[in-house]
């Protein structure tokens, strides 16, 4: 059995993609991890995670509290979720972005007193 790991860099420095898997005789056996980090605010972060925990191949969408938004993910076999999985943070990893620095701003400004 051979374990696959490595973590991409992209472009701007601030964002990567982290893969974790197994594979036997070629054959993607299990599927750890794949996850697109942001580095905001001096910190690495988790905003996006696909991965089997759980008994099922699955997409959690990190808030900036940790909460996750679980959707489950139908695939044939584990190599077709791998590829799905790369290529949905390859091609949405500036909306996932986004959409978590957006709450991310948010979450810090202070509460306005009610009238």
């Amino acid at each position: 059995m051979g374990e696959r790991f490595w973590i991409q860099d992209f472009e701007t420095g601030l964002d990567r993609l982290r893969v974790h898997f197994t594979t036997d005789r070629g054959q993607v056996v299990a599927i750890i991890v794949i996850q697109y980090e942001a580095y905001i605010d001096g910190k690495w972060r988790p905003v996006v995670r696909f991965d089997e925990t759980h008994g099922f191949f699955h997409r959690d969408v990190v808030s900036p509290s940790g909460e996750q938004q679980k959707t489950p993910i139908a695939v044939d076999d584990r190599s077709e979720a791998l590829a799905k999985a790369l290529y949905e943070i390859r091609q949405l990893w500036r909306t996932y972005r986004k959409t978590f620095e957006d709450e991310y701003d948010a979450s810090k400004q202070p509460e306005q007193p009610h009238r």
